[in-house]
């Protein structure tokens, strides 16, 4: 990246927060994915607890589309260390977070965050993939962006993915930007592989979409549990929803719970629990 590009960057974009990067902090942990799992309304509630804070806003990429922009940029979108102290000795620990969602896609993301900070504690929330996958869909219906009925574009896009997975000897699925990739990223174990090889198991946490709609203060608890910090009750429940539309028909579900069958058993394998996700 050119200097002029930096200088456009951190400072005409930063300003004030760029300058100051140098004494601001770095995420305790991240938040890494899935997309439409639930991960919005974590990134709104869990700084109800006095020790968290989260970036300035969700979804920044810097660890896989940003990191030619440097720590620095990145420290500006977090508190100053001087209120980390504050914290810190008014509640014992300070923690700060950054959701995106598609960190979970890329290897070399996990890698650039290895370099950054190797001891980062990772989260993922995971939701049925064929549920998450109508949920997306149903997203670009309503954006504008999808013209083809949900069966065309799965099925089309189930059938590019069974050759593409046969092809390849190394199990490594890359994520287009042209691409709607609805299954594709229901493919959790695939994209997680690389990072419970980064990482040491016991700094992820992987949790469940339903499970959280079940009863998220169980949920929260055990967030707090993993990060080393006091339990404390969320008082505001509102989980964030995009919208309503029409069931998938049973015909579809059959066949996408088909699909995903083997997949999901890796990733039960791969994290060591299973999720009640009935077909």
């Amino acid at each position: 990246m050119s200097f002029y590009s930096l200088v456009y960057h951190q400072l005409l974009k930063r300003h004030f927060f760029a300058i100051t990067g140098p004494n601001r902090v770095l995420p305790d942990f991240l938040i890494i994915g899935a997309k439409r799992c639930g991960t919005t309304s974590l990134f709104s509630h869990l700084p109800e607890h006095p020790s968290i804070a989260k970036s300035h806003h969700d979804n920044m990429g810097f660890f896989n589309d940003n990191f030619h922009l440097g720590v620095n940029w990145y420290k500006s979108f977090f508190p100053t260390k001087s209120y980390k102290k504050l914290i810190e000795k008014k509640y014992g620990k300070f923690l700060a977070f950054d959701v995106t969602t598609r960190y979970m896609e890329s290897r070399t993301t996990a890698e650039n965050i290895k370099k950054i900070k190797p001891n980062m504690k990772i989260i993922i929330m995971l939701r049925n993939p064929i549920d998450r996958a109508y949920s997306q869909f149903n997203v670009s219906v309503r954006e504008g962006t999808e013209e083809l009925s949900f069966d065309n574009a799965v099925f089309e896009e189930m059938d590019r993915l069974q050759i593409e997975i046969s092809n390849k000897d190394d199990n490594i699925i890359k994520f287009p930007n042209n691409q709607r990739n609805y299954i594709k990223k229901g493919l959790y174990a695939m994209q997680l592989k690389a990072w419970f090889n980064i990482f040491p198991r016991e700094n992820i946490l992987v949790l469940s979409t339903e499970d959280f709609k079940k009863n998220d203060n169980l949920i929260y608890k055990e967030i707090f549990r993993f990060l080393d910090i006091p339990e404390i009750e969320i008082k505001n429940k509102e989980h964030m929803q995009k919208g309503e539309y029409s069931s998938m028909t049973q015909t579809s579900r059959k066949k996408l719970g088909d699909f995903y069958q083997k997949h999901n058993n890796e990733l039960y394998e791969l994290i060591g629990k299973k999720f009640d996700w009935a077909e």
